[in-house]
């Protein structure tokens, strides 16, 4: 049985007849004391703040003098022959940073010992960063405000100056958002190669069963009473009865909300960009699944990668058990890449996001006809119609407007062309919204916001490819509440939190 260790801290504040000092002074390991004057230690404030400052160097000694202790003792154990050989070893903590030793013998029979091994493996002039480290510099930190903010606040926290810079802050939340994100990856590609997936599709046995699940939908009766009190009148029901969405029950669903997000690149060179000239931008996506009451955020590079992540915590989580619904904006590579994936399970539907959709008409009729006025008055004519799912009636209204309102045909030609490509994914948004399911992907803007905008735009930041999305993997890590895990064990549950 191994030997146990006791922490012992004693704190004494005494009469002194030494000399007033202005930084605390070692006397001891992990000993360190400070001399106030007598109206400082009538001052709660300054107490205080003594007692800090002196307390941090202390524990950052006491540390360092038993991790150096216990890699000697660890080295010498068995015996050895000749010089024992020390290295040091650097740590980044939520007591700040310090340095321990650790050695390097030769045993009598040969053996080479290196306490070095002991500890986690850093290469070159790297630092071991601690779980609170990360706790405080990542989550309460870079996750919060700019990197020089975090950092100033981290030092001053530790009571430790220097303490660390801020290019090493900013170097290791990147490193460790990458990291995070390589390890999804991996993690998703173990996960699809346990369930016999070939190229992100099922083994023909279990593809046959996909195709045969069923959808769970809302009662024929309960659909068709709310088809009769949203039409306006009945010349309207057949055409909104055979919209082409399900009416899906929302329990025995999974719901997801993808949305691509961009924020400004970070130029390689100071030289200023011409006005006129578009500024770069850094382009990720994220998306934000829900099942019930319960969520979880993904982000990356591109669309195939999150797509891919989506369906191996679908597996992992044996959600595929229920409806799979995707609220898109429209973009035709997102939905050309989800029905690609997904090819092979048959109770999946892409829904066309209302506001977009609303968007969409309302940008193009302002390029298509003269003036705001006319653009408005046939938008209230237009909106409704969409609203019940009625694209064709949409169509044949575009096509009888009369050409002296009209001043570029082709964008409405490209509305047009829209709305037949989109058709299979308009559901009627009044029955939808009457059955109480929902018409939206805000949930994912919201992802967005939480994941990337918060921290990432409207604050005249710029940011590189790497580092934009590593701070927004870090963000969807803590909203999943997956840090405790990942910063101890570098894992993931890759679930719902309890």
């Amino acid at each position: 049985m191994g030997k146990n260790y006791k922490i012992k801290v004693q704190i004494e504040i005494v009469e002194s007849t030494e000399e007033i000092q202005d930084e605390p002074q070692e006397v001891g390991a992990g000993q360190f004391e400070l001399v106030l004057d007598e109206k400082q230690a009538l001052s709660i404030d300054d107490c205080e703040q003594a007692l800090l400052r002196t307390n941090y160097p202390a524990v950052r000694a006491a540390l360092a003098a038993h991790l150096s202790a216990m890699s000697k003792k660890k080295a010498t154990v068995a015996g050895h022959a000749g010089e024992v050989q020390t290295r040091t070893y650097r740590v980044d903590g939520e007591v700040g940073r310090f340095m321990f030793e650790t050695h390097r013998v030769e045993r009598e029979d040969g053996a080479v010992v290196d306490t070095r091994e002991l500890f986690p493996r850093l290469t070159g002039q790297e630092w071991y960063r601690t779980v609170g480290f990360k706790e405080l510099g990542i989550v309460q930190g870079t996750l919060t405000g700019s990197y020089r903010r975090s950092t100033a606040w981290l030092n001053r926290l530790r009571h430790q100056a220097p303490g660390t810079p801020t290019r090493t802050l900013s170097h290791n939340s990147e490193q460790e958002g990458l990291g995070l994100l390589a390890h999804l990856e991996q993690q998703t590609a173990d996960i699809l190669a346990a369930h016999e997936f070939s190229d992100d599709h099922p083994a023909p046995a279990q593809q046959a069963h996909y195709q045969q699940q069923a959808w769970v939908t809302h009662p024929a009766e309960q659909v068709q009473a709310a088809v009769l009190q949203c039409a306006p009148d009945a010349s309207y029901l057949e055409e909104m009865a055979h919209n082409p969405v399900p009416y899906e029950v929302a329990a025995q669903s999974v719901q997801v909300s993808i949305d691509p997000v961009g924020v400004k690149h970070q130029k390689e060179t100071h030289n200023q960009v011409p006005k006129e000239q578009p500024r770069d931008m850094v382009y990720q996506t994220v998306a934000h699944l829900q099942h019930g009451e319960r969520e979880y955020l993904f982000n990356g590079r591109e669309i195939a990668a999150v797509l891919r992540c989506i369906l191996a915590f679908l597996l992992h989580n044996d959600l595929l058990r229920y409806n799979l619904l995707f609220f898109v904006d429209g973009q035709r590579s997102l939905s050309q890449t989800i029905l690609a994936l997904f090819a092979w399970f048959t109770p999946l539907q892409l829904i066309l996001d209302w506001p977009h959709l609303v968007k969409k008409c309302r940008e193009q009729l302002s390029m298509a006809l003269k003036g705001r006025e006319i653009r408005n008055q046939v938008l209230k004519q237009l909106v409704p119609l969409l609203w019940l799912g009625c694209v064709d009636r949409a169509i044949q209204l575009l096509q009888q407007l009369d050409p002296a309102q009209i001043k570029n045909s082709q964008p409405l030609e490209q509305l047009m062309g829209y709305f037949q490509r989109q058709q299979p994914f308009i559901p009627c948004y009044a029955v939808r919204k009457t059955l109480g399911l929902r018409n939206s992907s805000n949930r994912g803007e919201k992802a967005n916001d939480l994941l990337v905008v918060h921290r990432q735009k409207h604050k005249g930041m710029s940011w590189s490819d790497s580092g934009s999305v590593a701070l927004a993997a870090l963000a969807a890590l803590v909203r999943n509440d997956e840090q405790a895990q990942w910063f101890r064990a570098h894992s993931l549950r890759f679930a719902f939190a309890s």
